[in-house]
């Protein structure tokens, strides 16, 4: 039973947990790695979601990727020695174990429609489906690096756009894969020695664009489809997570750039025929929480500081997800106007974190003083953040972004989940339905 009166559903947000370093490395480069977790187990995950499910979140997103990163400087140097986006192990693997430590939260692996076979995916899900009871979600990605694109037998990754299309495509088949068992086809009838109706189990015979699949799926049939979570950002990107996702996950500059990216999200779900309120747009925000406001002005001045001794790490990540190399680039001349067949999105956030003519360097300092998606301030600060934003745009909700290990997340939601709370920002108890229908309660 939900623990929420219909008088407080209307101001609650949905919160989530968005770990960009996906099963990778946690805490790396911070006090906390001292502790002496193993990243390469699932007992810290395990924690991790246990703590989500103790403070109400809704779901946890996995991020993954599919290469070691040498894009910056044509060297692997420093994706390494900072532990950036390597060395990661596959999600799925992981999902059993955190789905045995959680009842309610929404488990959410990363599954790239640009390399996986739709039958795989298809039945890898639908076996993780059973397992989970309702808990399973999948963000379906398109894969935007050549790199990786090169360990599955390509030059090059294909065009932005119809990476999209083939995401469309990937999308369809599976569930039609999943639907290619009827409803009663499974019968379970002893005395007549019939355990499947043959007449009820369909081959798809799909031939596409991009993918020739027989099928039918020779799982279990579904009682439920899992909940798909999409991170479009680009035109066609928002256009594929209007008329799919269940969960549109975004970067957004202030609460005007949410509002416009929600009504977008919007518009694109009621032009496919769907029901808008069925969307639930989350923006990713990674908060930092201190005991005043002196300390969070302290602590901007350090990342400030810090930015100009760790340069070559953040160019690193932005040239990774970019596919640009940024050594070229001066820091101290405004960046030029650039563009790329890869996470269009992500650069766009990164080069509008200062104004038009700022100079590289100028855009790492705003970025580290809390611009975009990070945020520093008291636990009534940051809970005054979340209740006004959420409100001018509108909803959803938010996805707290940052490594799993417990100084982090506990730092995070251990003072912050109470204020929410009184606020009544956040639910004090999950409902019976499921994932699927925790996003749905409001």
């Amino acid at each position: 039973m939900n623990g929420q009166s219909s008088s407080t559903l209307k101001p609650m947000l949905h919160f989530g947990w968005f770990v960009g370093h996906g099963f990778g490395v946690q805490g790396w480069g911070t006090p906390g790695y001292s502790l002496g977790y193993d990243w390469k187990k699932p007992a810290l995950y395990q924690e991790a979601v246990r703590a989500f499910e103790q403070s109400g979140l809704d779901l946890f997103i996995i991020e993954d990727s599919l290469t070691v990163p040498d894009t910056y400087g044509g060297t692997a140097e420093v994706s390494l020695a900072h532990a950036s986006f390597a060395p990661k192990h596959d999600p799925l693997a992981l999902v059993p174990y955190l789905l045995s430590a959680t009842e309610h939260l929404g488990i959410v692996p990363t599954v790239s429609a640009s390399f996986y076979p739709p039958f795989t995916a298809a039945r890898l899900l639908a076996t993780l489906q059973h397992f989970s009871e309702g808990q399973l979600g999948w963000n379906v990605v398109t894969s935007g690096s050549d790199l990786a694109a090169q360990n599955y037998g390509l030059d090059q990754q294909i065009e932005h756009d119809l990476r999209y299309e083939k995401a469309e495509e990937f999308v369809d088949v599976v569930r039609r894969l999943w639907r290619s068992w009827e409803p009663g086809a499974v019968l379970e009838d002893v005395e007549a020695g019939v355990f499947a109706d043959h007449s009820k189990v369909h081959p798809i015979n799909h031939e596409g664009d991009f993918f020739k699949v027989r099928g039918p799926l020779n799982t279990a049939p579904l009682p439920e489809e899992p909940v798909l979570v999409q991170a479009g950002a680009s035109p066609r990107g928002k256009a594929f997570a209007g008329g799919h996702a269940d969960v549109a996950i975004a970067l957004a500059r202030g609460a005007d750039g949410m509002k416009s990216y929600r009504d977008s999200i919007r518009a694109e779900a009621a032009k496919a025929g769907r029901n808008p309120d069925d969307v639930k747009v989350l923006f990713v925000l990674k908060p930092t929480i201190v005991g005043s406001t002196a300390e969070a002005e302290e602590l901007r001045a350090q990342r400030r500081e810090l930015t100009q001794r760790d340069i070559d790490s953040q160019l690193n990540s932005i040239s990774y997800l970019s596919v640009i190399d940024f050594k070229q680039f001066d820091l101290d001349a405004p960046l030029p106007e650039l563009s790329t067949n890869s996470n269009q999105g992500t650069l766009e956030h990164f080069a509008k974190a200062a104004p038009p003519g700022s100079t590289l360097r100028q855009i790492l300092q705003a970025r580290s003083g809390g611009a975009g998606d990070s945020i520093i301030g008291t636990v009534g600060e940051i809970a005054d953040y979340l209740e006004s934003t959420g409100s001018e745009v509108g909803g959803d909700g938010f996805l707290f972004s940052g490594f799993v290990d417990p100084v982090t997340v506990h730092g995070v939601l251990d003072k912050l989940t109470p204020e929410l709370r009184r606020r009544g920002l956040l639910r004090k108890s999950y409902g019976n339905g499921g994932f699927r229908q925790n996003l749905l309660d409001f």
